[in-house]
């Protein structure tokens, strides 16, 4: 998983060391853009079991947990902060834990759109600033979420909908008005 952020904003550097502490973290130095220079810290956790091999539902309390770490760090809106199709992963299923009990979680679908392509200089990168990643969810064998994740941690769209059917009554503002199946 990794998360982009200026080389220049030690602060933010600090921020995330201090927010992702309980995780195994690799700092890497990159030069993207063309002409101009432009020198980023590109943040990678690792280590941790959730990214082994293992489904979802296996580490679901820290997918939660680094999704709402991500959440936090990506409420400032800073122009020049990307994360990959990873940490999208974990800012979806952290929306998603704020609207259902989350008793099983599946990832059915991930497509990453790329909006352009990013040039580097000695390092590689997974993922380029501009992506989009439409992620889709069935949680608890009948609820469905859809989300666009643009990779500067801006959500672009939520969607829900029951069973394998589109229920056109429910949205996300009034998914709390659902007939609950999961009691």
């Amino acid at each position: 998983m990794r998360i982009v952020i200026p080389q220049e904003d030690e602060n933010q550097k600090k921020e995330l060391s201090k927010k992702f502490k309980d995780y195994e973290i690799d700092y890497a130095e990159a030069d993207i853009g063309g002409g101009a220079d432009w020198w980023i810290t590109i943040i990678i956790l690792g280590g941790a079991l959730f990214f082994q091999g293992k489904n979802i539902n296996e580490n679901l309390d820290a997918w939660k947990d680094i999704g709402n770490k991500i959440k936090s760090i990506f409420k400032k809106k800073e122009s020049s902060n990307f994360l990959d199709k990873e940490a999208a992963i974990a800012l979806s299923i952290a929306k998603i834990s704020e609207k259902t009990k989350i008793k099983k979680i599946e990832l059915t679908d991930s497509k990453s759109i790329i909006g352009k392509e990013t040039n580097t200089k000695g390092f590689k990168l997974n993922f380029a600033p501009l992506d989009y990643y439409i992620l889709t969810f069935k949680v608890n064998r009948i609820e469905n979420f859809i989300f666009c994740v643009k990779s500067n941690g801006e959500i672009r769209f939520q969607d829900y909908f029951e069973r394998s059917e589109w229920n056109y009554e429910f949205n996300w503002d009034s998914y709390e008005e659902r007939e609950n199946y999961n009691s």
